[in-house]
């Protein structure tokens, strides 16, 4: 297919991630091994700062998902470069464009599990709602609750991605019809991360050594999909399979089912609770930050829109 880059590119990839030491391009997509990605990318870069993800007080269930924080990773974003800038890093040779494509029924359920099933911090109200739990028994039916998912997405899937993007397809975050990827490795195939490790740490000089981040419950695709369920998925990210030419998967015509047992079910429910009163503290401790880090933000925001008169709609301006 052919790879035609529009004069809006840069805005459309602005949550891109740019290594400048090692001249790395790296457009992160969510529950695509993201977490180990920034990590690794920003400690070849040599900017990851561990005492920030200490100090931050952010709703993150564990360290680890602190490097999703600016303050952590380090890292500059397309959006803060100058447009000469954002066009030598989409097009010099000198620059290593770097993105990672992951299974889209792998993707699907571990971004349900992360954001609706496991309830994660911020994740939309809305998104709650349509996926609410199928009981059995009072004990959830965690593929039939994934498969009420798939076809609540299904009907509307963007009143999904609009306000998640763990939700969003993988084209539409990596915008592949009009830029080309040096790397655009496949998460699932054996050996992959492992190689693109050695071609950064070798751009880099470094020894960085792979680290798995943010593994979820191990709960294995073959226990909550069926034929229906896989179809709703599929049809789903139709785009995905289009342009990236995923395999296509067989399942069982027969309903799956995947009932939790009376302590997974109380495990559950603990982890929901903590979660949320986790979320209730961090929400605390950023209202006690103080009237200057408020004020900081704000002119901050106002320079950029000063500078930047095309980005006056951002709302990324105003993100902390």
């Amino acid at each position: 297919m052919q790879v035609t880059p529009q004069d809006h590119l840069p805005e459309l990839i602005g949550y891109a991630l740019i290594a400048p030491r090692i001249k790395v391009m790296y457009v992160p997509t969510t529950k695509v091994a993201c977490s180990t990605l920034k990590l690794l990318v920003s400690q070849i870069e040599g900017c990851y700062n561990q005492q920030a993800a200490k100090e931050i007080i952010t709703a993150n269930i564990s360290q680890e998902q602190t490097i999703h924080n600016y303050r952590v990773h380090g890292l500059r974003r397309m959006y803060d470069l100058t447009p000469k800038e954002q066009w030598e890093v989409i097009q010099s040779p000198e620059w290593l464009r770097v993105a990672a494509l992951r299974d889209p029924l792998k993707r699907a359920y571990s971004s349900w599990e992360n954001r609706a099933f496991l309830r994660a911090p911020g994740t939309p109200q809305n998104i709650l709602e349509a996926c609410s739990d199928v009981l059995v028994d009072g004990r959830v039916d965690v593929a039939a609750t994934f498969r009420k998912f798939a076809a609540a997405i299904h009907s509307d899937r963007d009143s999904f991605s609009r306000v998640d993007d763990h939700f969003r397809p993988q084209f539409n975050t990596l915008y592949s019809n009009q830029l080309i990827y040096n790397e655009l490795i496949r998460i699932d195939q054996h050996g992959e991360m492992q190689r693109l490790a050695d071609v950064l740490n070798a751009r880099g000089g470094t020894n960085v050594s792979l680290q798995r981040l943010n593994s979820g419950l191990g709960i294995k695709a073959d226990q909550v999909y069926d034929r229906e369920t896989a179809d709703l998925i599929e049809q789903t990210y139709r785009e995905d399979y289009e342009w990236f030419h995923f395999e296509r998967h067989n399942y069982a015509a027969s309903t799956a089912t995947f009932v939790l047992d009376p302590l997974q079910q109380a495990l559950l429910v603990n982890l929901r609770q903590t979660t949320e009163r986790l979320q209730t503290l961090s929400q605390a401790a950023f209202r006690r930050v103080g009237f200057r880090y408020g004020m900081r933000q704000v002119l901050r925001s106002l320079q950029l829109r000063l500078t930047r008169p095309s980005r006056r709609h951002d709302p990324k301006l105003l993100q902390w």
